[in-house]
């Protein structure tokens, strides 16, 4: 399912059965199960629409390809009225504020994933430390031996 957001101050408009009406306007006959709505209309085999919350819908469509291109147009439009409707936005608007969501969790994303890249390094270099440091300790335990032995050889 794919997340909508809905405009400030329209989300309680879909409280109280106002996105079920929404939709038997666009798609006729629905049917709904808790917060779950259902629809088919023309190329629509199926829509599935979420209440999420006053700020929140989620959306799933199945389309028809075998439909005609009437149809499709139809559903489409329908779609897109529905959609206007439901979370106040149009379709140019609903498509960018997707896109800076998209970059926000991305960012966001990126950013968490820096931090534990960076805190596997912090973590890896300290023993790194301590290895060389019993190196050089067992370095210097040999060196004072080799000594020895030419000393004897002498």
């Amino acid at each position: 399912m794919q997340s909508f957001e809905v405009k400030r101050g329209h989300g309680k408009s879909l409280e109280n059965g106002g996105l079920k009406s929404l939709m038997e306007e666009q798609f006729g006959e629905i049917v709904e199960e808790e917060n779950l709505f259902s629809a088919s209309f023309k190329a629509l085999k199926k829509i599935e629409v979420e209440f999420v919350s006053i700020t929140e819908i989620r959306v799933k469509t199945e389309t028809d390809i075998e439909a005609s291109p009437e149809d499709s147009l139809e559903a489409h439009q329908a779609y897109n009225r529905f959609m206007e409707a439901a979370t106040a936005f149009n379709a140019k608007q609903r498509v960018d504020r997707a896109k800076a969501k998209a970059k926000k969790e991305a960012k966001a994303a990126a950013e968490k994933e820096m931090a534990a890249e960076k805190a596997a390094e912090e973590s890896t270099e300290e023993p790194v430390e301590e290895e060389s440091s019993e190196e050089e300790s067992e370095e210097s335990e040999e060196e004072p031996a080799e000594e020895t032995e030419e000393e004897e050889t002498s």
